[in-house]
């Protein structure tokens, strides 16, 4: 996380947060458009969730991007695609997009806004997905066709996992927000971490074997029927063939800890929305969550499906993460924004992290602009 994330009172601090191989960054204020950028460490890819404005991103920070979440369509949540699909156009890959019933057809209503006449090649793809309860429908908007839809196969969903790589996976349920708002858990995938002690007492040679069963491990392939090691006794070394390649790896597997995120933006506080963020959010080591309004405004709350501090306060309580970061705020409170924190009562074991009021740049007025650099050269 960047170093503007402090707990409340302290003035500056290093936060030392438990993920193996993510590395979250929250690119937004308190009161701007929430994004969430997760980097796997291992092979510093990107993923997105929502994507509001998000102008002050460099473009090399899309570079690596493989995957899109989105709460809802909201604009504030959605209306940044314009700039992911600008700068990644010419990248050659394709990026999935998940989110809601009918994001597809959004999607389609925002690129057919221009005009594709100029379509090379070697034009990125995007690979839509709309999550339902039993399935995940897919759409895919090829660049070399000028982004002309194409309909998948659907996919299955058993559970709430809707995207794994050999790094994590993310879960959703859809809660409600007046439109399907999907909320999101990303957990850490166990890497396969060999007990060096272990391996030295059964006499094993480290060699290209372990890479193999790396492999397997991560990408969740069936191990080799058998597996030819070098054994040393002594001084002496032979080659032996073990059988039961499973119980190898169990017996080598040195345990670890995974950790998981919990981003949560937008709901209302209905009893169904709660339950639904407790389940998903259960032992979530970092949980996001919007906070919209104060509790003076709890009527604000409800009526236009948002969370206010002790509706927050409710969820911390049960969920008790490590961290919790607020998010969201109402623009409104901008010269209030400190009753936030001090309405907000986590858990003694949860670290209240704190944002700048704003990241995003403010826009130059007419009076701030030096006119002498654009008059042209003197005639």
């Amino acid at each position: 996380m960047p170093a503007c994330f402090v707990k409340p009172g302290v003035a500056s601090m290093k936060i030392s947060f438990p993920f193996r191989n993510l590395m979250p960054t929250f690119f937004a204020g308190l009161l701007d458009d929430p994004l969430l950028l997760l980097r796997t460490r291992s092979n510093g890819r990107h993923f997105m969730f929502d994507c509001g404005q998000l102008h002050h991103l460099a473009k090399r920070s899309f570079t690596n991007l493989d995957a899109i979440f989105v709460s809802h369509a909201h604009m504030d949540h959605w209306m940044g695609i314009d700039s992911v699909v600008r700068h990644l156009i010419a990248a050659g890959k394709t990026v999935d997009i998940y989110g809601g019933p009918g994001i597809a057809d959004k999607f389609e209503h925002k690129l057919s806004g221009y005009d594709w006449n100029l379509a090379e090649d070697y034009w990125s793809n995007f690979k839509v997905h709309e999550v339902f309860p039993d399935r995940i429908d897919c759409e895919l908007f090829p660049g070399n066709e000028s982004f002309i839809r194409r309909s998948l196969p659907a996919e299955e969903r058993n559970g709430p996992l809707i995207y794994q790589n050999d790094f994590l996976k993310v879960s959703a349920d859809c809660c409600e927000h007046r439109v399907d708002s999907l909320i999101y858990r990303i957990d850490e995938r166990p890497t396969y971490l060999i007990d060096r002690q272990k391996l030295e007492a059964m006499q094993l040679v480290p060699g290209p074997w372990i890479g193999e069963l790396k492999r397997c491990f991560l990408q969740q392939l069936s191990y080799p029927a058998e597996l030819k090691i070098t054994c040393r006794e002594g001084n002496q070394f032979r080659e032996i063939v073990i059988r039961d390649v499973g119980g190898l790896v169990a017996q080598l597997n040195k345990p670890q800890r995974t950790s998981s995120i919990g981003y949560v933006s937008d709901i209302g506080f209905s009893r169904q929305n709660r339950e639904k963020v407790l389940t998903l959010m259960e032992g979530v080591d970092l949980l996001l969550c919007e906070c919209t309004f104060l509790r003076e405004a709890e009527d604000r709350a409800r009526s236009s499906s948002h969370l206010c501090t002790s509706d927050v306060n409710e969820l911390l309580a049960e969920l008790k993460p490590r961290f919790f970061l607020p998010m969201h705020l109402s623009r409104s409170y901008s010269r209030r924004h400190q009753e936030l924190y001090q309405e907000l009562e986590p858990p003694e074991e949860t670290t209240l992290l704190q944002l700048p009021l704003q990241l995003t740049p403010r826009p130059l007025l007419a009076n701030e602009i030096d006119w002498h650099c654009y008059s042209g050269p003197e005639r």
